[in-house]
C-alpha cells in the first residue's frame, strides 16, 4: 500500500513537471517562432520603407516627409509596446480606427505620387502599403460581381476544376 502511494504521488509530480515545462516551452516557441520572425522582418521592412521615403521627400516635400517619419516612429513604438505586452488594441470597426486607417492610406498615396518620378521603387512599395493585404482577392471579387459572374470561394474553385 505504501509503495502504491509513493508511485501514485511520484507519477503525479512527474506529470505536473512535464505539463508545466511544456507550457513554458510553448510560450517560448511561440515568441521566437518562424511566424513571428517573419512578421517582425516585414514590419522592419515597412519601417525602413517609410524612413527611406521620408528621406527622399525631405528636399521636395518636407511636410509629407515629416508625416512619414512620424508614422515610422509611431510604428516602431507600437512594435516595442506589442513586444512588452502593454499595447491596447482598438477595434477595427470603430470610427477612430477607420479614420486613422484612411489618413494613413491617403498619406501613402500622396507620398507615392510625389515619389513616382524620382524613386519609382519607393513609390511602388508605398502603393502596395496603401492597397493593403486584400488587394488581389477583393479586386477580383468586385470585378466578377460587376460582370455578373458567380463568385466562388477559392477552396471550391480548385476542387471543382
Amino acid at each position: 500500500m505504501k509503495a502504491l502511494r509513493i508511485v501514485v504521488i511520484g507519477l503525479f509530480v512527474f506529470g505536473m513537471v512535464v505539463f508545466l515545462s511544456s507550457l513554458s516551452f510553448a510560450q517560448e516557441a511561440q515568441a521566437t517562432g518562424k511566424g513571428s520572425m517573419e512578421r517582425q522582418a516585414k514590419h522592419e521592412a515597412k519601417i525602413k520603407l517609410l524612413n527611406d521615403s521620408a528621406a527622399a521627400l525631405q528636399q521636395t516635400n518636407p511636410d509629407l516627409a515629416k508625416k512619414l517619419s512620424d508614422l515610422a516612429n509611431e510604428e516602431a513604438n507600437e512594435s516595442k509596446e506589442k513586444m512588452e505586452g502593454n499595447k491596447e488594441k482598438v477595434a477595427k470597426d470603430s470610427p477612430e480606427w477607420k479614420a486613422k486607417h484612411e489618413a494613413r492610406v491617403q498619406l501613402f498615396k500622396d507620398a507615392s505620387a510625389a515619389l513616382q518620378q524620382t524613386h519609382p521603387d519607393l513609390a511602388k512599395g508605398l502603393e502596395e502599403m496603401a492597397e493593403g493585404k486584400h488587394k488581389g482577392t477583393m479586386g477580383e471579387k468586385k470585378e466578377k460581381e460587376e460582370v455578373g459572374e458567380k463568385v466562388e470561394p477559392k477552396s471550391e474553385k480548385g476542387e471543382s476544376k
